[in-house]
C-alpha cells in the first residue's frame, strides 16, 4: 500500500523550526552556574589578608570537560593581582585545589577579542563603584574537570586577598565561569545568556580602615583624586563633581583649582584664575584637571611632596568649595603603595 505524504507548507516549516530552535536552545542553555552565597567580612584593618568564601553550584545536561574561572572585582590600590590566593574543593575532588591567575591578555571565549578582565569589565560591570580605580582579576584552575549530565556539583571557592594599608570603602563583586564557554555562547551572539555564570554582588561594602585619606567608592564624592596612591612625579587626576552634592558652584561656568603643597617643614600655595588652574568640564556638572605635582608647585631639586590640601573658586576667586561643600579644604597625602 503507498502512503500519501502530505505537504508542508511553508508557515508549518516556519513553527516547526521555530519549535526545533527552541528545543535545541533549551538543550544549550541548561547549563547554570550559581553562587548562592558569599561570606565576606564587613571590615577589615589595613594591610590584613581578607578571607572571603564563594559558595558555587554547577549543573550541565550536556556532559562537558573545563576548568573552573573565578573573578574578582577590586581596587586597583589593591595590585590584587599579586597579592590573591584562590583555592577550591569541590564534590569530586579531594582536598583544596590551586587556580592561577589568568594572564591579563588572555582571549575571553566568545568575548570578540575581549581578555577575559575586559570581557569581565563589559559584561558584569563594576559593581556601581563610582571612582574608576577598579579592574577585574581572573583566576583558573590548574587543570580541568568533567561535569557530568544532569549532576549538580558543589563548589566551595576560597579567596585569600592580602589588602593595601589604605581606608577603603568598596563593592565588591564575584563571577563564576568555566573556561569553554567564557561569558557568552555561540547560541546567544553576541550578548551573555546569566545561565553561563554566575555573579555574587554582596549587599554591603567592605571597609578597609587604613591609613590616610578615605577612598569611598561608594559614596558620591565632589572630589576623589586618581589614582589614590601616587608620589608628586606621577601624574594625578583632581576631579570636581559640581552635582554631587549642594554646593556654591553647582551652577559655576568656570571652576579653578587652590591648592597648598606641604613639603619637609615648608608650604607652597598656588590659587590663581589662570590657565593653570583652570578645571576642564566633562560634561553634565563634572569638572577635572590632569596635574604634575612638581611641575605645578615648582619644586626644587631635592624638594618632596607629604601632602597637599585643595578646594576649587569660582572665575573671581570669591566663591570657595571644599570638603562636603564646606570651607575646610580636600586632603590629600602622597604615598606609593
Amino acid at each position: 500500500m503507498k502512503k500519501t505524504i502530505l505537504p508542508i507548507n511553508k508557515k508549518s516549516w516556519s513553527w516547526i523550526w521555530k519549535i526545533a530552535g527552541t528545543l535545541i536552545i533549551i538543550v544549550i542553555i541548561a547549563c547554570n552556574l550559581t553562587i548562592s552565597s558569599v561570606d565576606q567580612p564587613l571590615t577589615a584593618a589595613g594591610g590584613s589578608v581578607v578571607p572571603i568564601t564563594l559558595n558555587c553550584s554547577i549543573m550541565s545536561n550536556n556532559p562537558q570537560t573545563s576548568a573552573l574561572v573565578v573573578g574578582i572585582l577590586v581596587p586597583k590600590i589593591w595590585n590584587a593581582s599579586s597579592n590573591t590566593t584562590v583555592t577550591f574543593t569541590a564534590d569530586q575532588t579531594t582536598g583544596p585545589q590551586p587556580m592561577s591567575l589568568i594572564p591579563p591578555n588572555t582571549p575571553s571565549p566568545y568575548g570578540n577579542g575581549l581578555s577575559w578582565q575586559d570581557d569581565m569589565m563589559a559584561t558584569i560591570g563594576h559593581a556601581n563603584n563610582l571612582i574608576p580605580e577598579y579592574e577585574w582579576i581572573a583566576f583558573q584552575s590548574n587543570q580541568q574537570y568533567n561535569y557530568p549530565i544532569t549532576t549538580t556539583e558543589t563548589v566551595t571557592v576560597s579567596i585569600q586577598i592580602k589588602v593595601s594599608t589604605n581606608n577603603v570603602l568598596f563593592n565588591m563583586a564575584y563571577v563564576l565561569a568555566e573556561s569553554g564557554d567564557g561569558l557568552h555562547s555561540t547560541a546567544y551572539p553576541p550578548t551573555a545568556s546569566t545561565s553561563y555564570y554566575g555573579t555574587a554582588f554582596p549587599s554591603k561594602p567592605i571597609r578597609i580602615n587604613g591609613t590616610g585619606n578615605l577612598l569611598d567608592f561608594v559614596n558620591p564624592q565632589l572630589s576623589v583624586i586618581v589614582p589614590g596612591s601616587s608620589i608628586d612625579n606621577d601624574i594625578i587626576t583632581i576631579p570636581f563633581n559640581a552635582k554631587a552634592d549642594s554646593n556654591a558652584l553647582s551652577a559655576a561656568s568656570q571652576v579653578y583649582l587652590c591648592a597648598t603643597g606641604y613639603t619637609h617643614g615648608d608650604s607652597i600655595k598656588v590659587c590663581e584664575q589662570t590657565s593653570k588652574t583652570q578645571l576642564v568640564s566633562t560634561g553634565q556638572g563634572q569638572w577635572q584637571t590632569n596635574m604634575w605635582p612638581r611641575g605645578f608647585f615648582n619644586l626644587k631639586a631635592g624638594q618632596t611632596l607629604d601632602s597637599m590640601e585643595y578646594y576649587f573658586t569660582d572665575v573671581t576667586g570669591a566663591t570657595k568649595v571644599g570638603y562636603a561643600g564646606g570651607a575646610a579644604p580636600f586632603s590629600f597625602t602622597f604615598s606609593c603603595q
